[in-house]
């Protein structure tokens, strides 16, 4: 495909928050170059009304509301795949796109309904990598543990438990890239990549290209069976020069008035209760598993005595009030703010950024990008699986024991004058300029 015969852009936002943080930065760029048809998700009124601005958008033709997570029904999933299949069908035939860009080929049904139908009409499709991730077949095995100890009853055997949730994850797999499809009139959504069973990853279905944030993760994918020929590197968006001026002027700089007098320490509480030792997977139980959270947030009150402290939980947590009772008995001056909030706003505010074990957020990877320099702290007290994830990440201190974040919180070093980044320095080479290379070699 010759770049003077690339005309047209269909662009699906994905999940909200990964949007905000991530994809709106590659939609602004090839909003300079291309007209653009956005298929979006229900999005927090600021970022509807940034996209409305033709200044900061001034390609983007129109928005289709898809709802895939925000709003649609989900009492009758029968109705709901015909929905999302008719209307992927539909959009490529209307739009006509020479480019379909989405976070996955694999995530959702309308992800993968949406990449089949544009490559059969013969777009080019791209995904661009939204989070960070961790090798695939630990994380299924976390995952499949996790199901086994929060979703059947504990007087069933492990190894009993963990069948019935194998055999809950292929049906769940049968059911949505076989019986679904079938019921649409559409061939099984057959491949060697599944986000139900957690096996592969993005760029092995319809993508012809799947766009990482660095060589490490270039080799997760090529681990998980992404083929090494579709794979390219492009840094973050905030680590772009034109992208991160504009989620500077979108959304970081009218954060300053938000900053107060006092110091403020800002906690990033996981979704999980329970967790597992990487040595044996033993499973690290609930009341243990919050009583170390809660003696954590002690720590850093009884320590950082003249700070505020921020708690921002993962949008799934849903036990907020029963949180705010345990922290409440350490102190007043803690605050629990929304989970479904935007967290660029509280990243912005804090002086130094805390994730609770189990410490693997894509969090922490926003913010050593967007806030560079500032104090970053991974723990792992209990050495948790997954919970080492960024042991030995640049710009990140990992920490193992209380006896070591004490010390820390005593002696927290100020921004550094390096940009101490993972993913390198920022870059004038953008998502813009990496589209046109690969429509131009692309056949």
């Amino acid at each position: 495909m010759k770049n003077t015969e690339l005309k047209r852009v269909l662009f699906y936002t994905g999940l909200p928050r990964m949007f905000r943080s991530t994809l709106i930065g590659h939609l602004f760029s090839i909003c300079q170059e291309w007209p653009v048809v956005l298929v979006s998700e229900k999005l927090d009124a600021e970022t509807e009304n940034l996209l409305n601005d033709k200044k900061i958008f001034p390609k983007l033709e129109k928005v289709v509301s898809v709802n895939q997570f925000t709003g649609i029904d989900k009492k009758n999933i029968f109705s709901q795949n015909k929905y999302l299949c008719s209307l992927a069908k539909n959009l490529i035939e209307k739009e006509k796109p020479d480019v379909v860009v989405t976070a996955s080929d694999m995530h959702s049904l309308f992800e993968m309904y949406l990449m089949r139908f544009a490559k059969r009409a013969g777009a080019l499709n791209v995904c661009f990598q939204g989070a960070v991730d961790a090798d695939s077949k630990v994380t299924e095995q976390w995952v499949d543990y996790i199901n086994a100890h929060t979703r059947f009853p504990k007087f069933l055997p492990l190894i009993v438990r963990i069948f019935l949730v194998k055999a809950r994850k292929y049906f769940g797999h049968f059911l949505y890239h076989w019986i679904l499809p079938l019921s649409a009139g559409q061939k099984p959504l057959a491949g060697k990549s599944s986000y139900i069973l957690r096996t592969g990853n993005s760029g092995m279905r319809d993508a012809d290209y799947e766009v990482v944030f660095s060589e490490k993760d270039s080799k997760i994918y090529q681990n998980a069976g992404v083929p090494a020929k579709k794979i390219k590197i492009l840094p973050h968006p905030l680590a772009v020069r034109k992208t991160r001026d504009f989620f500077a002027k979108a959304f970081l700089n009218k954060l300053e008035d938000e900053k107060t007098d006092k110091n403020i320490a800002l906690l990033l509480m996981p979704s999980n209760r329970v967790g597992f030792r990487r040595k044996d997977w033993s499973l690290i139980p609930e009341q243990e598993f919050l009583g170390a959270w809660f003696n954590i947030i002690r720590l850093v009150n009884d320590n950082l005595p003249e700070w505020n402290i921020i708690i921002k939980p993962h949008p799934d947590v849903v036990n907020v009030p029963e949180i705010k009772k345990e922290t409440d008995k350490i102190s007043n001056s803690i605050t629990i703010v929304n989970p479904k909030e935007s967290v660029d706003k509280y990243l912005e505010m804090a002086d130094i950024i805390i994730d609770l074990p189990r410490s693997a957020s894509t969090v922490v990877f926003t913010a050593l990008l967007q806030c560079p320099g500032k104090p970053a702290v991974a723990l792992d007290f209990h050495q948790e699986v997954l919970g080492d994830f960024y042991k030995g990440f640049k710009g990140v201190e990992y920490i193992e024991n209380e006896k070591k974040l004490i010390k820390f919180l005593k002696n927290i070093p100020g921004k550094s004058v390096e940009n101490a980044l993972e993913y390198g320095k920022i870059t004038d080479y953008g998502t813009a300029d990496l589209l046109k290379e690969i429509a131009e070699k692309h056949d």
